[in-house]
């Protein structure tokens, strides 16, 4: 008897020790589970794993853009575009520098020569002997505020006058002062559209193919609802400057008062330049059930510095409603 009540007991240790095991597996392990991503309609591209992980937690969209690629091995690196910059993987760096921005504003060539450092300091402006250049005022603020060294790299210009506003590049990032923005004049520059551009073909065909957030379902469009009594138009853009005969993309976001999405409403979609010259337009879309329709446009004409109107113009059932973005035509 004694022999039996020592097997139970060592049994019930040995079961216990498995299933505090078992609770002890951290949950993220799980065989076949996905690294958390985040799809963005607007360009159709996803953002995911350590990618995301330094999107979210230094600015988001405010610092980087939108995805315009799908991430590649570009140099031997890991590399992912996005609007305003380039995200590189570099495994064999020590935490936190693992992740970081590539060296854009240099690889562009917008470094300037050197100037003097100010003879009288000032808390407003600060000087960097690195590159021989100054930060300052509002410029300055900003670039404090969002990361610094490790966000932007050192600058390697002064702030100057660039098609009617004031910019400063850095060696990763490009500050833009829009004075009519009142509640947040500083703005960072597209140096990721400019690169993709400027040299699309070191950038993979295949990360620049738009995929498809599998995630989500695709449901039959339902008929249109008579409940509906207003509509909201988004209008987004996948380039903010563009050459004269470039294809804009279009994503055009069309829900009701309440914000919920619209599906099955007419989008069509104009581009004109500022004296009114239509310069290319779609033929008439359906939004999904998602209440979505993206697009391509080819831009035929335009001036160099000229702002180009984009309008989609959406109907559903008797309600028409109209949304606008704009880009610049750059050679």
């Amino acid at each position: 008897m004694r022999s039996n009540n020592l097997f139970n007991k060592l049994g019930l240790a040995l079961l216990g020790a498995l299933i505090a095991g078992l609770l002890l597996v951290p949950q993220g392990n799980a065989q076949g589970e996905k690294e958390p991503y985040h799809y963005f309609e607007e360009t159709g591209h996803t953002v995911q794993g350590d990618f995301l992980d330094f999107f979210d937690t230094h600015g988001g969209l405010e610092t980087f853009g939108y995805p315009i690629t799908e991430p590649f091995v570009e140099n031997g690196l890991r590399v992912q575009y996005f609007q305003k910059a380039r995200i590189e993987a570099h495994p064999d760096n020590p935490d936190p520098y693992k992740i970081q921005l590539g060296l854009l504003g240099d690889e562009l060539k917008y470094r300037q020569a050197k100037v003097s450092r100010p003879l009288f300091p000032s808390r407003r402006r600060f000087y960097f002997s690195e590159t021989g250049h100054l930060v300052s005022y509002a410029f300055l603020d900003y670039f404090k505020k969002h990361g610094g060294v490790d966000i932007f790299g050192y600058p390697i210009s002064e702030m100057y006058y660039e098609h009617g506003r004031i910019v400063q590049y850095f060696q990763r990032l490009k500050l833009e002062w829009y004075p009519e923005d009142r509640t947040t004049p500083v703005h960072i520059g597209n140096l990721g559209e400019v690169y993709v551009n400027v040299y699309r073909e070191r950038i993979d065909p295949v990360a620049l193919q738009q995929v498809v957030d599998s995630a989500r379902p695709h449901t039959q469009v339902p008929a249109v609802s008579s409940h509906i009594t207003g509509m909201r138009v988004t209008v987004s853009l996948r380039y903010s400057v563009m050459g004269k005969r470039g294809t804009q993309v279009v994503s055009v976001l069309v829900t009701d008062n309440n914000g919920d999405p619209l599906p099955g409403a007419e989008v069509k979609i104009f581009l004109t330049s500022s004296s009114g010259q239509i310069l290319g337009s779609n033929t008439a879309l359906l939004t999904d059930s998602r209440g979505f329709v993206r697009t391509d446009i080819t831009v035929t004409g335009g001036n160099t510095g000229e702002p180009v109107i984009v309008r989609a113009t959406v109907t559903y059932g008797s309600l028409i409603k109209s949304g606008e973005n704009l880009f610049l035509i750059w050679e």
